[in-house]
């Protein structure tokens, strides 16, 4: 049986590896040229072909990636969560000079203020998997995370129940356990995500997002499965994936081959290692 330590590790490593599988299809709204670009196994496609990401390559992250990987860093290096260290990182990865990535909206507000923006999209949700296996249980520091670079009411709300969410999953219940405190709406819902996220939205807002993530990791056989599903789902997959693989990747482990083709997987095992080995779950 795997051990909560295990689990950890895995929400925050699976929600990375599912982003960087997803860059090379990331915001196709429409689900046929996604399919048809993608096939059966939407992964890993070359994120060089996506004009959001085109100056990446396949196995590296789209911004939301960056970011993840800046959340981590500072949270593995500072012991913990440290207002200063996160912003000061955050200006430095993205205010960069040769920042290759895409600047969405709550990005280049914050580096233009100083201050969160007040945007309510998927990117608040990208540093959750970290903060959540971190500080599980603490609403205040996820809710001052979020506000950092995502200022909004409706961020924060649905931010706060994705991060028990995923602390559910962590310590070891079932997706179902941990979806029905979420979002329970989502349960009774038919199992076909591309539907299902046509109905409720592909779009970037968290009142889209969220249910869909989730939906996504309820109706999954397994870690693949998920990011699959939310792939070929269109839209905002990338966005979304922060919350459906860390659920899968707490649940089911992270495959190693798909590890294996994200260029930065030294990086965030060490960098989950160091986290875990100072204070992660037992």
């Amino acid at each position: 049986m795997r051990t909560a330590r295990e689990r950890g590790r895995d929400a925050i490593v699976g929600a990375l590896v599912a982003d960087a599988a997803a860059a090379g299809l990331h915001w196709v709204y429409d689900v046929e040229e996604v399919r048809r670009r993608g096939g059966e196994e939407p992964e890993f496609q070359p994120p060089e072909k996506n004009r959001y990401h085109a100056r990446r390559k396949t196995g590296e992250f789209t911004h939301y990636g960056d970011h993840a990987l800046v959340a981590l860093e500072s949270l593995a290096e500072s012991g913990g969560f440290d207002e200063n260290d996160y912003r000061t990182r955050f200006a430095l990865r993205f205010g960069a000079e040769d920042y290759d990535g895409y600047l969405d909206h709550a990005t280049r507000d914050t580096l233009a203020t100083g201050k969160g923006a007040d945007d309510n999209q998927a990117g608040c949700l990208v540093k959750l998997p970290a903060l959540a296996v971190r500080h599980p249980g603490d609403p205040v520091i996820i809710e001052q995370a979020i506000r950092i670079t995502h200022d909004n009411a409706e961020a924060v709300r649905y931010g706060l129940a994705a991060a028990d969410a995923i602390v559910v999953a962590v310590q070891g219940a079932s997706i179902r356990e941990a979806v029905a405190g979420a979002a329970g709406e989502v349960l009774d819902a038919d199992s076909d995500t591309t539907a299902y996220a046509l109905a409720v939205g592909q779009a970037c807002p968290v009142p889209s997002a969220v249910p869909v993530a989730l939906h996504t990791a309820l109706h999954a056989s397994g870690y693949e499965d998920g990011v699959r599903r939310a792939i070929l789902a269109g839209g905002d997959s990338a966005g979304r994936l922060f919350l459906t693989a860390a659920l899968l990747g707490a649940a089911f482990g992270v495959p190693g081959a798909w590890l294996e083709r994200v260029t930065e997987r030294a990086k965030i095992e060490r960098l989950t290692g160091v986290l875990l080995g100072r204070a992660g779950p037992d």
